[in-house]
């Protein structure tokens, strides 16, 4: 029966994005967002290359699908060259020097209510 459920879960995920992929013959757009794809085939149309796009639709997504949080996000990319050199980055978020991992604790190591919720800290 979970065998069942998980696939039939997964099937209507699937099918939630109605909009699809943007193809064109040497590239492709796909996102959160179908104006956010525009935005990205847009780029891709006037010569731009792929990471001309992803940070044009980056940008775009953070105006028409802001809770996708893009904008000072961490994330990863791989990446090829035009020389054929394969790369990645990895620019995932970074605590403050700062930080440490009993910030948020009193002296008898108990959490303090609210102190990462509100706040500088937060």
């Amino acid at each position: 029966m979970n065998r069942q459920f998980s696939i039939l879960f997964i099937f209507v995920l699937l099918a939630c994005n109605s909009a699809g992929p943007y193809v064109k013959s040497k590239g492709m757009v796909s996102c959160a967002h179908p104006l956010a794809a525009d935005v990205g085939v847009n780029i891709l149309k006037q010569g731009g290359n792929a990471f001309d796009a992803a940070v044009a639709v980056q940008f775009a997504l953070a105006v028409v699908y802001p809770r996708a949080g893009n904008i000072a996000a961490g994330g990863f990319a791989v990446y090829r060259t035009s020389d054929g050199t394969i790369s990645a980055l990895d620019f995932r978020e970074k605590a403050p020097l700062a930080a440490h991992r009993d910030m948020f604790l009193d002296d008898m190591d108990s959490v303090i209510a609210n102190k990462s919720l509100l706040g500088h800290l937060a």
